[in-house]
């Protein structure tokens, strides 16, 4: 009978998480324009910076916890960022490549890579 020692974190989770992060960098930024930009004056502008800003922080939670091993938060990750690249499909514009990309690359880290599935487990 041998030692059960802790799986180390795969570098693809590690790699995963910063790109959570840096989308959730891109989301508070944009939020941060549209309210310094004075677009978000009118109502409908505010809701949606409000939702950009939550939705932002929301990923940085989810960054950090997928960080720590929660296979919950991986697979709501999964979840946010396919309705994401969805939403950014039919609204197509050249700020949703990036977008598109970024989500793209860390549902294939998360989802489809066998050592992230087996930390996870």
């Amino acid at each position: 009978m041998g030692i059960d020692y802790p799986m180390t974190r795969p570098s693809v989770v590690t790699a995963a998480s910063v790109l959570l992060y840096v989308f959730a960098g891109f989301g508070l930024l944009g939020g941060l324009l549209l309210l310094t930009a004075g677009v978000a004056a009118s109502g409908l502008a505010t809701v949606v910076t409000l939702l950009l800003v939550g939705f932002s922080v929301l990923y940085i939670v989810l960054a950090t916890k997928i960080l720590g091993g929660s296979n919950g938060a991986r697979i709501t990750a999964i979840v946010l960022l396919s309705i994401s690249i969805a939403l950014n499909v039919i609204d197509f514009d050249e700020g949703s490549l990036v977008s598109i990309g970024l989500g793209l690359l860390v549902i294939g880290l998360l989802a489809w890579n066998r050592d992230a599935q087996a930390y996870f487990r």
